[in-house]
């Protein structure tokens, strides 16, 4: 498809003869906000990491842009930006320096530092060091490293963990922007009310099976006023399986 930029295909990943992840399939689209939910521990944060290529699966494979990831030979790093788990940077440089040697890293231009920074409400002229960053700014700090080498998807664990309620309205704003501008954005969050307010489409990982996709749209129509004890129930085991409102018992 045109629009497809990610194929995740019959993804297995094992770790010691333990099944981690179920045959995982999942596709998104270009310029679309897709969330990953589950509860700790359920394998979000390793499918992100077979997704973006620093971890290969047992069985199963991913395209992206239409390649086999295996194929890029980490070519396809530039066109992904990426934070999995906490944010890390440099503690002891101010921000513009750590973005300044991530342009060096990525063979990007330096160009568009003061202007992310000052649109993720950044100072470009800030000489604070980024370990006395609050959460908030280092999330988006985060962000503005991810964007900088104008990547075509971005893939953020976590992105509104720890922020106040004005942090979160405000990153949410950035990442709805974001999409707007056709980079397509897959993250995780726990915070069920904001995933209602930001997700295009939603995806549940319960016991290692992707139990849960369809759309927003879908899911608060069909679940009026009742969305997030759905999504909980569903987070909690429920081995119902309910693709665009298709409900099937897993085997």
């Amino acid at each position: 498809m045109e629009n497809n930029i990610l194929n995740v295909v019959n993804v297995i990943k094992s770790f010691d003869g333990e099944e981690v992840l179920k045959g995982v399939n999942l596709n998104l689209n270009r310029g679309e906000i897709y969330v990953l939910l589950g509860k700790n521990g359920v394998g979000k944060s390793t499918l992100f990491k077979i997704i973006i290529g620093l971890m290969k699966p047992t069985m199963g494979f991913v395209e992206f842009l239409d390649k086999d990831l295996l194929c890029y030979e980490n070519k396809h790093f530039s066109e992904l930006g990426f934070n999995i788990n906490e944010p890390r940077f440099y503690e002891h440089l101010t921000a513009r320096k750590n973005l300044e040697i991530h342009c060096e890293y990525m063979n990007c231009s330096k160009d568009k530092i003061k202007f992310l920074l000052e649109k993720m409400g950044l100072s470009y002229l800030n000489d604070t060091l980024v370990k006395n960053y609050s959460l908030g700014m280092r999330q988006r700090l985060s962000l503005t490293r991810c964007l900088l080498h104008e990547p075509k998807m971005i893939v953020i664990d976590e992105p509104l963990n720890g922020l106040d309620p004005k942090g979160i309205k405000d990153l949410r704003h950035l990442l709805k922007e974001i999409a707007k501008e056709g980079i397509t954005i897959l993250m995780s969050s726990h915070i069920l009310s904001e995933v209602e307010k930001i997700a295009d489409r939603i995806g549940v990982l319960n016991s290692g099976n992707l139990i849960v996709e369809d759309t927003v749209k879908n899911l608060l129509k069909n679940n009026e006023g009742n969305f997030e004890d759905y999504i909980i129930e569903k987070m909690e085991g429920s081995h119902e399986v309910c693709y665009f409102g298709v409900k099937k018992k897993l085997l």
